[in-house]
């Protein structure tokens, strides 16, 4: 080899090498929200053989912080019923091989081999919302699927709503925020706009009481604006026939809201309570467009006029405790048939074998989201397998089993319904078969879209199925 074939080759050497040491000090989590894992050119090179697969949520839930820094760890279990030890539920921490294992407490129940719907509720499962869906042709069926970051862009609960309009009827995406950080990463819906002020539940101060299910509320400037515009992701995400917005105002003021048949002005008065404003019509088209800095949105609703309708609401670092503190008034803006719960996921941890405060925690949290929805069905859905690794290797985080527990105790003792969606996955381990299937981003915790969906499908064969066992 010559000498210029040499220098030709380091120098692409070098080249390579540089961009993978700027590609290694590019912050890609925080960039794409944690759906792309930082990488790190050592990384497998000198492996930590204490670390964690990284979480994709760096927001902190302050109520979770709270409850964590009121239980000591000494207590061991003092005042507790039948000797449960009081642990405190953590943010994602450090794994390590020393982390005692914990067994399966309960199998998740099986039909035809899926997951289904346990029922704790002293009746069939689902009475209620399966009574609902028997009259799916003559009004809307509104199911809400609350959780964090699992949920985040629709995943998951876009092939869900598809599902279940194909079967039922319905169109639209249903909820859907006035603004999002990363509008582009959802596929049901194009959302654009600006001129809003986000606020979140879990940073809210103390007496804002604004705090509703979907978890947030945009504040409007001098200019605020949304659009929305129907996708091709599914049969039923095109078109819809009624378009609304949930507002809080506090003094008078205009609110224009444009479809593809025209626009309408909207005069309102001031109101300590949410004002729903329809604009009827069949459309692929919702704009929002106000210059009243007074009002406050709290969400707008693309749905049909029967059939069912699925609102996602994901409130990113969120561990669920927030929901003890929703306001009824402003939470009803509409009402539910079904409400599904997930959360769990920050509130995990490599050094937490027990939950039982972060449990107790999330009964009251359930208990009044079914004082605030007495006419609905609740399920708590557990967490998905998260992956944890030690050196190069990638296994189930020890504790997913101590979470499950505790989460279906929630269910049990709040006498609503649980769904094992770890079980479902294939329990253990199940999160690296799905990493190796390209289901689960890089960080072994969160689906990707095709993983929403092969999840969704399982979790719709396991709804199926509970809705016949409910069956008269």
């Amino acid at each position: 080899m010559n000498d210029s074939s040499t220098k030709h080759t380091f120098y692409l050497l070098a080249i390579a090498m540089g961009l993978l040491g700027i590609a290694s000090a590019v912050p890609w989590s925080d960039i794409t929200g944690n759906r792309i894992k930082d990488f790190h050119l050592l990384a497998d090179l000198v492996p930590n053989p204490a670390q964690v697969v990284a979480s994709a949520s760096m927001v902190v839930d302050p109520e979770l912080e709270e409850l964590m820094q009121s239980v000591s760890p000494d207590d061991g279990g003092a005042g507790t019923p039948s000797g449960e030890p009081a642990a405190a539920a953590a943010t994602d921490s450090t794994a390590t091989d020393t982390v005692a294992w914990i067994a399966p407490l309960t199998e998740a129940p099986r039909v035809d081999g899926h997951v289904v719907i346990e029922s704790y509720t002293g009746s069939a499962p689902l009475a209620r919302f399966r009574e609902a869906l028997a009259q799916s042709g003559q009004r809307l069926v509104r199911v809400a699927v609350v959780g964090d970051s699992f949920i985040e862009g629709d995943i998951f609960t876009q092939d869900l709503r598809a599902m279940l309009q194909e079967r039922y009827g319905g169109c639209g995406v249903g909820y859907v925020n006035l603004h999002s950080e990363m509008p582009g990463f959802r596929k049901s819906i194009r959302q654009s706009g600006s001129g809003w002020t986000m606020h979140n539940i879990l940073n809210i101060g103390r007496r804002d009481t604004v705090r509703i299910l979907a978890g947030e509320y945009a504040e409007a400037s001098a200019d605020a604006r949304s659009d929305y515009r129907g996708t091709s992701q599914a049969a039923t995400t095109g078109a819809w026939d009624r378009s609304a917005l949930a507002v809080l105002a506090s003094d008078s003021c205009t609110v224009e809201l444009i479809n593809d048949g025209g626009s309408r002005s909207f005069e309102l008065a001031p109101s300590p309570v949410p004002q729903l404003i329809e604009l009827p019509g069949h459309t692929t088209h919702f704009g929002v467009r106000t210059g009243s800095p007074s009002l406050r949105a709290l969400g707008v609703y693309m749905d049909g006029e029967t059939g069912i309708s699925v609102d996602c609401m994901s409130s990113r670092g969120s561990s669920g405790l927030n929901l003890r503190s929703l306001n009824r008034a402003m939470s009803r803006t509409v009402d539910y048939d079904l409400v599904i719960l997930e959360f769990g996921i920050n509130a995990l941890s490599a050094e937490q074998t027990e939950y039982y405060a972060y449990m107790h925690g999330m009964i009251a949290a359930v208990e009044r989201v079914k004082s605030i929805f007495p006419d609905a069905d609740i399920l708590v859905m557990g967490i998905a397998d998260r992956g944890a690794k030690n050196g190069t290797t990638v296994k189930s985080l020890p504790t997913c089993n101590a979470m499950t527990d505790a989460q279906r105790k929630v269910a049990q003792r709040t006498g609503t319904h649980f769904y094992d969606t770890r079980a479902a996955q294939g329990g253990e381990n199940a999160v690296v078969a799905w990493r190796e299937r390209h289901l689960v981003n890089a960080d072994y915790i969160h689906l990707n879209h095709t993983g929403g969906r092969v999840m969704a499908e399982e979790f719709m064969e396991g709804l199926t199925r509970s809705l016949e066992l409910s069956a008269p």
